[in-house]
């Protein structure tokens, strides 16, 4: 049995511990690699937390004909060009919204984008209201009080990779969170 398959047998049978050592192994790697696709640091850090979510569902179908690190790029390349895609086409809109406004529909455009932005918003406040004390925290501490994930690891005893795996599985339920209630609140 390979090193790779004995360092990822365990992280497949659930052991969060195993996963987090994976992360830990790999995740200068995967970040580097999304750097050089993605000048932004921060969408670089999101590309790869998207990178070790989507290998953690998916880990039971590698199968160990490239290496585990093959894997997890290939994994990481996909994420930097559905990203880049989505920028791109983000780009085309704006580009339209700029043409429209500079028709005169500027206005229209403006409140429409204002309320699509206020509906996302509350749905964002319910979600963040219905999570448990330590997330809601650990949210509060990362993203509005700007620690760093080594901060809070340090803080808390834990290592930064379960803080930064914590981070994800919250970040991934808060996302289906609001996509459930989005449909909701459009509703007349």
């Amino acid at each position: 049995m390979s090193a790779e398959r004995k360092m990822v047998d365990p992280a497949r049978e659930g052991s969060d511990e195993a996963f987090s050592e994976l992360v830990e192994l790999y995740q200068g790697r995967v970040r580097s690699y999304l750097g050089r696709f993605i000048r932004d640091p921060n969408v670089v850090d999101d590309l790869a937390q998207n990178t070790f979510l989507s290998s953690y569902r998916k880990l039971g179908s590698w199968r160990g004909d490239a290496s585990l690190g093959t894997w997890l790029l290939a994994i990481a390349k996909n994420e930097a060009l559905m990203y880049l895609r989505d920028e791109r086409l983000r780009r085309e809109r704006e580009a339209g919204a700029i043409e429209a406004a500079l028709a005169g529909d500027r206005a229209a455009a403006e409140e429409d984008a204002l309320e699509t932005r206020e509906i996302e918003l509350a749905a964002l406040e319910k979600c963040l209201a219905g999570l448990s004390e330590h997330s809601a925290r650990l949210i509060r501490e990362f993203y509005f009080e700007g620690r760093t994930a080594r901060e809070i690891s340090e803080e808390s005893g834990t290592k930064e990779v379960s803080v930064w795996v914590t981070i994800m599985r919250i970040r991934r339920a808060l996302r289906d969170c609001i996509q459930a209630r989005l449909p909701a609140a459009q509703d007349p």
